[in-house]
C-alpha cells in the first residue's frame, strides 16, 4: 500500500478531528480487498455515534473515504451558530424530521428558518464561516493576560 500524500493526510486528519468534535466513537477507516491496486480495494469509513452508525463504502482511497464520511456527517447538520450546514455556496441539504446527534429533532421548516452557514475544509480541519461562540464564563483575552 502506498503512503498518503500531504493533502490526503490532511483530509483524513480533518475527518478525525470533525468526528472527535462531534462526539463520535469507534472511527474506522479500511479496505475490503487485499492484493489489488489501491483504487480497487473498496475503501470504507465508519463511525459510531450513541448507537447510530454512519458509514460510506466503495471509495477509491482512504482520503476519499474520510472526506465522504465527513461530508455525510455535516450534510443536514446544525452549526454551532444554529444555522444549517452548507458545504457549497449553492446551498444546503436538510432531511425531513431529522434527529440530531444530541437527540433533538430538527424539521425542514426549522432548518429553512435558521438560515445557512458555509463549512469548508481548511488544511486538517473543517471550519464554519461563523465566528467562534463567545464563552460567557471565560474572560476576554485582554483580561486573561493581565491576570498572569
Amino acid at each position: 500500500m502506498r503512503e498518503l500524500g500531504p493533502t490526503q493526510y490532511q483530509i483524513v486528519l480533518a475527518c478525525t478531528d470533525l468526528i472527535a468534535r462531534a462526539g463520535g466513537r469507534q472511527f474506522e477507516l479500511g479496505y475490503l480487498h487485499d492484493d489489488v491496486p489501491v483504487d480497487q480495494a473498496g475503501w470504507y469509513a465508519h463511525v459510531q455515534y450513541r448507537g447510530v452508525r454512519l458509514f460510506v463504502e466503495d471509495q477509491p482511497g482512504p482520503a476519499e473515504a474520510a472526506d465522504a464520511l465527513a461530508r455525510k456527517l455535516l450534510t443536514g447538520g446544525r452549526c454551532r451558530c444554529g444555522r444549517l450546514v452548507a458545504l457549497s455556496r449553492d446551498g444546503a441539504i436538510t432531511y425531513e424530521d431529522a434527529t440530531m446527534a444530541d437527540g433533538s429533532r430538527w424539521t425542514v421548516a426549522q432548518a429553512r428558518a435558521a438560515g445557512q452557514c458555509l463549512w469548508r475544509r481548511v488544511g486538517a480541519r473543517w471550519e464554519p464561516a461563523c465566528p467562534p461562540p463567545v464563552n460567557p464564563n471565560r474572560p476576554p483575552r485582554r483580561e486573561r493576560r493581565r491576570r498572569r
